[in-house]
């Protein structure tokens, strides 16, 4: 095989694989709907922790009226993609700015990705003690290594670590399946509101799957904003 073709069949390779996770063309949501603060207030007797946590894996201003709801998978490729190359843009100019709530739910795809469910009550248990951010940006960043491990527990226990977190408090909270619940009512009103893929992505009262480029991203998101300023005088 030629350098070019083994480069243009790479090429071909990273297009499929993203491109699988293309999803519909924008259509009617809820972002609010799947939004965190659904998940402690739908159990009968919270843990303390879930409550924490439900909140901590929300970013940005608390009176932004548009929310971003994202439905990702910490195994995911295509997750992975989006947070290293399309999301900084997004986080600058919409989040750090005051414009748009961001929030992360669970949407682990256990039929595939074996570890990703064990991934996102590792990142819950670390929200539970205000370090969510940390290790969610540690578990895309080390993701090959610990999706390729037989236990990756001890790499939890790792990034967890490096995040910050009370590692006794975290893995009383992991052997509790504090956050079982928590994961189960993300994948719900995940697919309740057709979640069918990973990133997928809920702004204001519109949705779309698939890893999104940052570029078809903000068109939609000035349009809710625009919505919720209202008409202009």
């Amino acid at each position: 095989m030629t350098r070019r073709s083994e480069i243009r069949g790479i090429v071909i390779l990273f297009a499929v694989s993203l491109g699988a996770c293309r999803g519909p063309e924008v259509a009617e949501g809820d972002a609010e709907a799947v939004a965190p603060g659904a998940a402690a207030s739908s159990l009968d007797t919270p843990d303390p922790r879930v409550t924490v946590a439900d909140t901590n894996r929300i970013m940005g201003n608390p009176n932004a009226t548009v929310w971003l709801v994202m439905a990702s998978d910490f195994q995911c490729p295509a997750c992975k993609y989006w947070h290293d190359t399309q999301a900084p843009e997004i986080m600058r100019d919409y989040v750090a700015t005051g414009k748009v709530r961001f929030a992360y739910t669970n949407f682990p795809l256990d039929h595939i990705h074996q570890h990703a469910r064990a991934a996102s009550e590792a990142a819950m248990c670390a929200a539970a003690q205000g370090k969510f951010w940390g290790i969610h940006d540690r578990l895309f960043a080390k993701q090959k290594e610990w999706a390729a491990a037989a236990d990756p527990t001890p790499l939890f226990l790792q990034l967890a670590t490096e995040s910050g977190v009370d590692t006794a408090a975290w893995s009383k909270c992991l052997a509790d399946d504090v956050m079982v619940p928590v994961v189960d009512g993300d994948r719900s009103r995940g697919r309740t509101g057709g979640v069918d893929q990973t990133p997928y992505f809920f702004i204001g009262d519109r949705k779309v799957g698939g890893a999104i480029p940052a570029a078809r991203l903000r068109p939609i998101l000035d349009s809710a904003l625009a919505q919720a300023r209202g008409p202009s005088r």
